[in-house]
């Protein structure tokens, strides 16, 4: 009877399909695709719970030396190096440790040579300049002139009234007097018509030269000393700044060099506004 059995034709069970109305689903779901997806859910909750219960048991105040060179990547969460130390280290293969060394030596030196060439060209500039009048905050004496009468003092001329150009009428220092400002102008005609070929005539021309026309030179002599003056104070101010910038450099290479040296150190403060780091080493007894 078994093999009665077995010969005869079964009905063939096909898997259900999935219904014409969920289609757009795709295939239906069988139970091995099931198990599948849930081992896989499973496995990625258990990793979650694994991570939760790790930072929930984390030491705050943990640290390792990797810290100070690596950061996560706020795309993929992945640990990388920064950019500075792939940088360092592209240029150490190529240069090596003793050539970067020196590269960093030179840096410093050069640093130093800009700072004393600055320096010096500051002390230049501040015995020249004396700082009169420079800051317009600081508050100006007043100067009081008594004339006649009313129709005086409505028409009253400050630069006429100190014999000066217009443009040192405002000024209550090195305000020099029409005179000595025709003179200069006398003395620059003279110098210019004494360059060209017919010296002579140009410098009779040159003594003979009308008021009118002095006292144009005159002024023109006063826009550029004031111009001058100007300058003067823009480059002193551009070199104070320059010369703070490389105090700054200077202090971080310095710092970069004792840090690679040898020894037990600790950060006593982070840096900021531009300073670099501040550390601490061990004391160690000397030999």
């Amino acid at each position: 009877m078994g093999a009665l059995r077995n010969a005869v034709k079964r009905v063939t069970h096909k898997e259900r399909a999935q219904p014409k109305a969920r289609s757009k689903f795709g295939l239906l779901e069988k139970h091995s695709d099931y198990t599948k997806r849930a081992r896989n859910y499973h496995k990625k909750q258990d990793t979650l719970n694994v991570m939760k219960r790790k930072a929930s048991m984390r030491n705050p105040d943990e640290f390792y030396m990797g810290m100070n060179h690596k950061k996560i990547n706020s795309e993929n969460g992945t640990l990388e190096k920064s950019g500075k130390v792939l940088k360092e280290e592209a240029l150490a293969k190529g240069l090596g440790p003793d050539a970067l060394k020196i590269m960093k030596d030179q840096d410093l030196a050069y640093i130093r040579l800009q700072q004393n060439k600055d320096k010096k060209q500051i002390d230049k500039l501040q015995k020249s300049l004396h700082f009169i009048g420079s800051d317009a905050s600081t508050r100006k004496n007043r100067h009081t002139i008594f004339v006649d009468s009313e129709t005086d003092a409505k028409d009253f001329n400050v630069a006429s009234h100190f014999d000066t150009a217009p443009e040192f009428a405002g000024r209550a220092f090195n305000r020099p007097r029409m005179s000595s400002l025709i003179r200069e102008s006398k003395i620059e005609s003279t110098k210019v018509s004494d360059d060209d070929d017919e010296h002579e005539s140009k410098k009779n021309h040159g003594n003979k030269m009308s008021d009118a026309k002095c006292r144009l030179l005159a002024k023109h002599t006063a826009k550029s000393i004031a111009k001058a003056r100007a300058m003067s104070y823009m480059e002193l101010k551009v070199r104070k700044e320059r010369q703070l910038s490389l105090a700054q450099a200077e202090a971080h290479l310095v710092t970069e060099k004792l840090v690679k040296q040898k020894g037990r150190k600790r950060k006593v403060k982070e840096a900021e506004n531009g300073t670099p780091a501040v550390y601490k080493w061990r004391r160690k007894r000397a030999n």
